[in-house]
């Protein structure tokens, strides 16, 4: 039995083209939630919506999720366990 390509937090960057838009998304907001916390509400949800998730982007000097995604990996690190962001089977799923 053949298995696919599984991302992990130690190969995201190098595959960052490979994943999901659903995938890309949550793991920018995840890094989102790291650096603007106050903006997000104890679900984890923006209070703001995603127009202002772009907003919060931008303040990065980020222009894409995957600008997002690759500034948390290098300055933080997504980790496989809460609350890091980095959930396996979502990731490789979407």
């Amino acid at each position: 039995m053949e298995t696919g390509f599984v991302f992990t937090p130690e190969n995201l960057i190098e595959n960052i083209e490979k994943v999901g838009a659903w995938s890309s998304y949550g793991l920018a907001q995840t890094a989102l939630e790291h650096y603007f916390p106050d903006e997000y509400d104890e679900d984890g949800n923006c209070k703001g919506e995603v127009q202002r998730e772009i907003e919060l982007c931008q303040q990065l000097g980020c222009n894409y999720w995957h600008d997002v995604i690759i500034k948390f990996q290098k300055e933080v690190g997504y980790r496989v366990t809460n609350p890091n962001g980095f959930h396996p089977d979502g990731v490789n799923e979407y």
